[in-house]
């Protein structure tokens, strides 16, 4: 099988880029048109034809708060889904607008800000920056010089990366204003580090940077340590932020069930790549949380999972409440504070699984303990369950007898519908679909939860055929 994220190559790259240009001129022209005051920080110079995944802004803290219904607007005008939206600050929300073409998810992240934070301390007030706006030949508004060279750089050293086409970028914007980015300069660095900034970005010539961003980046935290007053002021903002963050976390948790032959790895790599970006990280595990117990991942493939006898009674009982301790455990050490952080985690299987195939653990004891474990134990957000024939389970491995095979799908859709965040893929479509049907549900499942969570009126899709 090809895989999906080739399929952005060749025939696909210029509908890809068309996607993302159409939704990037409806932002502007929502900005234009809704907002009191904005400016796009960076990136904008091939915008709107050609840009990377993010567009950066800034508004006014009134506009802030109506993004969501704005964006929402965007994405019905467009034909996407606002499936994402992280509070990386107070003040900061990343939004993830996608769509689908075939088997590719085109993602576009606008990244609003209304006073630019970061770490809790303020670095340039919204105010300043919407004054002194300037107005792009292209028709959209952007930063001052001096305002734009603030910004790149301390975004630069906040996420200790600075490359070449950082430092050219600040050459020339040092270059066309450098009486203004000095003060810039004079305000966030003091000392030594300024007087280097100064030469580096007079001469492009960023030597000292590239060997050790760490003095310059904690120059500027120096300049920027907020009076106790100002911490108590806003100290109820950010412990709601905080509360915010936990009650509403912004991760997911997915399970890919089915059985063996049916493309769950497929499916799982897929995954991880069209939706890498979507979030913090992507964390993958089998099964099982494993906070307790022996992880077998590295220790070879199970290619024989019902060749061996169940175990005893009293054994099943026992490796049930073990598993059973392990997920209510790994929820709460790992798999939760994952979720807040804005991780999406993966299962291939779940504790779901073994309520149809309890043989995989040699489970040999009542299956109403089973059942009972299974769905008291803490369940993922979202379950994919990838429906294949027998014959095709067969034909990848000779392993599997047709009877058991049929028996054991019923029971695999006989359960799916008793899970309301279960949602059924046919595996046995073209691999193109199969991964078009999986991500569609998924940014389903992520664009209600969106919704809801930013109290916007749903929109019914439709799900993936069964």
């Amino acid at each position: 099988m090809t895989s999906p994220n080739l399929m952005e190559s060749g025939s696909r790259a210029p509908a890809h880029r068309n996607g993302k240009a159409n939704i990037a001129r409806a932002l502007i022209d929502a900005f234009s048109t809704q907002c009191k005051a904005w400016c796009i920080l960076a990136g904008y110079d091939q915008l709107p034809n050609d840009f990377d995944t993010g567009i950066d802004f800034m508004v006014s803290q009134q506009d802030f708060d109506r993004m969501p219904a704005i964006l929402d607007q965007v994405a019905r005008k467009t034909g996407t889904r606002l499936f994402q939206a992280i509070d990386h600050e107070p003040t900061g929300r990343a939004f993830f607008l996608g769509s689908m073409d075939g088997p590719v998810l085109t993602i576009v992240q606008p990244d609003c800000a209304a006073d630019y934070r970061h770490f809790g301390r303020l670095w340039l007030p919204a105010a300043e920056v919407l004054r002194a706006r300037r107005l792009h030949p292209r028709g959209f508004y952007i930063p001052s010089t001096a305002h734009e060279f603030a910004y790149t750089l301390i975004k630069r050293l906040h996420e200790r990366s600075f490359h070449r086409e950082h430092g050219y970028r600040l050459h020339r914007l040092y270059v066309e204003d450098r009486i203004e980015c000095g003060r810039m300069i004079a305000r966030f660095w003091r000392g030594p580090e300024g007087s280097a900034i100064v030469r580096m970005a007079s001469a492009n010539d960023w030597t000292a940077m590239y060997k050790s961003i760490e003095p310059f980046r904690a120059a500027m935290l120096r300049s920027r340590k907020s009076p106790l007053a100002e911490a108590v002021k806003d100290l109820p903002r950010n412990l709601l932020y905080l509360l915010r963050r936990i009650a509403h976390p912004t991760g997911c948790w997915i399970a890919v069930m089915g059985p063996d032959g049916c493309g769950r790895s497929f499916v799982l790599t897929a995954i991880t790549g069209e939706f890498a970006r979507s979030f913090r990280s992507v964390r993958a595990f089998q099964l099982r949380p494993w906070l307790i117990g022996r992880n077998p991942l590295n220790h070879g493939t199970v290619t024989d999972p019902h060749g061996k006898p169940p175990h005893g009674k009293v054994a099943s009982i026992a490796r049930v409440l073990d598993l059973w301790l392990d997920y209510l455990l790994g929820y709460a050490f790992r798999i939760l504070p994952g979720i807040i952080r804005t991780d999406l985690v993966l299962f291939d299987r779940c504790f779901y699984d073994l309520m149809v195939d309890s043989n995989r653990i040699r489970y040999g004891g009542p299956p109403g303990f089973l059942r009972a474990a299974a769905r008291s134990a803490p369940g993922p957000d979202l379950v994919i369950l990838l429906d294949a024939p027998p014959e095709m389970l067969q034909s990848g491995n000779p392993q599997v007898s047709t009877a058991p095979a049929a028996l054991r799908r019923a029971a695999y859709l006989d359960l799916a519908r008793t899970l309301p965040s279960a949602v059924v893929v046919n595996a046995a479509q073209p691999a193109d679909d199969v991964i078009r049907d999986t991500l569609t549900a998924i940014i389903d499942h992520l664009a209600r939860r969106t919704g809801n969570r930013l109290g916007l009126s749903g929109r019914a899709f439709p799900s993936p055929k069964p």
